[in-house]
């Protein structure tokens, strides 16, 4: 999978969320899955530990996997299922089906009441539809002081729009594209705060020329995806 990461200076006061405050759940949507739920559980030795009828359409259910919890909430007219994002997220896209970035939701508030209305927003967005695909294509740069460009179909640039909003107000977000010869790829956005000089991950972290017979990276420079927190889990780099 081939992934590009893009990063924004941005500091706390301006309004960037601390992201040890923040919860992600991911959109499922279920009636695309095989996979057969109660087996997965057992062999990745996921338990079932609360389950809760919120209305005639909304179950919450809590699972438990080695002290860790994980919020689900399902709605049974569309089939979606919403994940929150742990490090066995991979284990519960085997048992429900992948996630969709379309439906990602972030939040500081985890309560019934707060999360209820976003799922229900994103599900009211996914129905609707898109009527392209989003193509977007990121050209980097060769070396210093080279050009980059984004070239993208009004479908995704709208698209890299909110999720570029997104990771202004949370530090984090990703967007699911294809360049134009179909080959899909995810996006993820960084909102990274501060300044070269007085932070150490803008300091460490590899530049970004691809030119590698201008600039070869040393081994003690940082892998831009390893700084993720909120996505650092739903990574599937080879």
């Amino acid at each position: 999978m081939v992934v590009f990461e893009i990063y924004f200076k941005q500091t706390k006061s301006k309004g960037v969320k601390v992201l040890t405050d923040t919860k992600l759940f991911i959109g499922i949507d279920t009636s695309l899955s095989i996979s057969k739920n109660i087996e997965k559980r057992k062999q990745f030795n996921i338990k079932r530990v609360q389950y809760e009828d919120l209305s005639p359409t909304v179950t919450f259910a809590c699972y438990e996997k080695q002290e860790t919890l994980v919020r689900t909430y399902f709605f049974k007219d569309v089939l979606i299922l919403f994940v929150e994002v742990t490090p066995y997220i991979q284990q519960f896209e085997e048992m429900f089906g992948y996630g969709e970035t379309e439906m990602d939701v972030v939040v500081t508030d985890i309560s019934h009441e707060t999360l209820i209305p976003k799922f229900e927003k994103v599900i009211a967005e996914k129905k609707q539809g898109y009527t392209e695909l989003p193509y977007l294509h990121v050209y980097g740069q060769k070396y210093w002081h080279d050009d980059a460009i984004i070239v993208g179909n009004k479908t995704a640039l709208k698209e890299l729009r909110d999720v570029i909003d997104n990771a202004i107000q949370y530090g984090e977000g990703r967007l699911s594209a294809s360049a134009s010869d179909g080959e899909g790829y995810e996006l993820f956005i960084s909102c990274l705060p501060g300044e070269t000089e007085n932070n150490k991950d803008w300091q460490q972290m590899t530049l970004p020329y691809q030119d590698k017979e201008m600039y070869v990276p040393n081994v003690d420079e940082v892998d831009p995806f390893s700084l993720l927190k909120l996505y650092r889990n739903l990574l599937r780099r080879e």
